[in-house]
């Protein structure tokens, strides 16, 4: 985020910060319920397995055929595996995509579902069914895996899935290929959308968290700036006064009239540094209207809102251009906190011997009641002093509005027409 303009205090930056992490929250759990297919697949494939299989139910697969057992443990060890593996591949899954990647138990856990998921496949046989369980499994490991382990297992595998087909020949060899092919197929699917899905979150993830981090680093440059000229200004004053103070105290008793003298140049020097901090705290106070409404637009925009800006600021009276400055500044923070903005037009306009500036937003909430907080009460007040109007209310579609009217300095004060004030929501 761009830094804050020189005003004094900064722009209210660290205000997108809950809303940001809001929008990452629900980025993470969109990622995690797309990666999370990869388990209910699994599910799924299991069931359909077993739905196939249930017509003929005397006659189940794999091992259980070779050991002559009857359908219904078939079923039991084909419906507790699917389970088993579904849910260690959604943790292993969760590991990936948990904060800071946090590796504890990831090599047990991709080890335990890897036997499993070997012997899923003994029990099911070779079919499209466990084929496709094999490969949405892989897509997953490869997600968590290093590339020497994930290479190991693929060669296990590939090692099983051959020593199966020959120990127990219950598919046709030209079926059993066209199954892995299609296998294959389905793996280089699922991996290329998997890590799609992790890449988009890794930039969201770290586009949000530079962001702040840009946020932090603004208001820390301007306390820094701060600090510094505070020490520039005050630094050689205060040692002066140490001195002489020092100075006068043991002449006290020696040359009362010297150090009367030297606590005249004490006050002096005080009363010199009051006026250079006076100064320079009204320098930090004077804010830029240009600057302002850039500050603004670029927090906004960083925040999600497209903002577009009509009118001169430099066409303003420089009496009300600060005034200008804070409304513009107090109408953007209401719509940081208290409102789900996408769009935001600042105008300013001049009309009847007066300056109109509107602040319109689309991010009004439905069942939020209006009332002035305090931000809009205090700038009412400061409205008022120069002889203006504020309103503060909904628009009806969706939309709020934030309306001042200034009377130029020197002419009559215009008169608002009677509405509703409401509030910044």
């Amino acid at each position: 985020m761009p830094q804050a303009a020189s005003g004094w205090p900064p722009a209210a930056v660290p205000q997108t910060d809950e809303r940001s992490m809001r929008r990452l929250r629900f980025s993470h759990g969109v990622v995690f319920a797309s990666l999370g297919l990869c388990a209910l697949v699994i599910l799924l494939m299991g069931l359909l397995q077993l739905v196939v299989d249930a017509p003929s139910p005397g006659a189940p697969r794999g091992v259980f055929q070779l050991l002559g057992l009857d359908w219904a443990w078939y079923a039991a060890a084909v419906l507790v595996l699917t389970v088993a593996l579904a849910w260690l591949t959604a943790r292993m899954i969760g590991s990936r995509m948990a904060v800071g990647r946090d590796r504890t138990g990831l090599s047990a856990l991709l080890h335990r579902s890897f036997g499993l998921l070997l012997g899923l496949l003994a029990v099911m046989d070779v079919t499209m069914w466990s084929v496709t369980v094999a490969a949405v499994w892989w897509s997953a490991a490869v997600l968590v895996a290093t590339r020497r382990r994930i290479t190991v297992l693929t060669a296990a595998l590939v090692v099983f899935l051959a020593g199966y087909v020959l120990l127990l020949p219950s598919q046709q060899p030209g079926l059993v290929l066209v199954f892995v092919g299609y296998g294959c197929f389905l793996a280089a699917l699922f991996v290329a959308g998997n890590l799609t899905m992790l890449w988009l979150w890794e930039i969201a993830r770290e586009a949000t968290l530079a962001r702040e981090a840009r946020a932090r680093l603004a208001v820390s440059e301007e306390r820094l700036r701060f600090a510094r000229d505070m020490h520039d200004l005050l630094g050689h004053s205060l040692s002066g006064i140490a001195v002489k103070s020092e100075l006068a105290a043991r002449l006290s008793a020696r040359d009362p009239e010297r150090a009367a003298a030297e606590m005249a140049e004490v006050q002096r020097i005080a009363r010199e540094a009051l006026r250079e901090v006076r100064a320079a705290v009204s320098g930090y106070r004077a804010v830029d209207l240009a600057d302002e409404l850039a500050s603004v637009r670029s927090v906004l925009t960083a925040a999600g809102v497209h903002t577009a800006v009509a009118g001169d600021p430099a066409a303003l009276p420089a009496r009300l251009q600060p005034l200008v400055a804070w409304l513009v500044r107090e109408g953007a923070t209401n719509v940081l906190r208290h409102s789900a903005a996408r769009h935001c037009d600042i105008t300013l306009t001049a009309r009847d011997r007066a300056w109109v500036v509107e602040m319109c937003n689309d991010g009004v909430r439905a069942g939020r009641d209006t009332v002035f907080g305090n931000g809009l009460t205090g700038l009412s007040e400061r409205v008022a002093a120069v002889g203006g109007t504020l309103s503060a209310t909904g628009t009806g579609d969706g939309g709020f509005l934030l309306r001042a009217v200034l009377p130029v300095p020197g002419e009559a004060a215009p008169r608002e027409p009677e509405g509703t004030r409401g509030a910044a929501a």
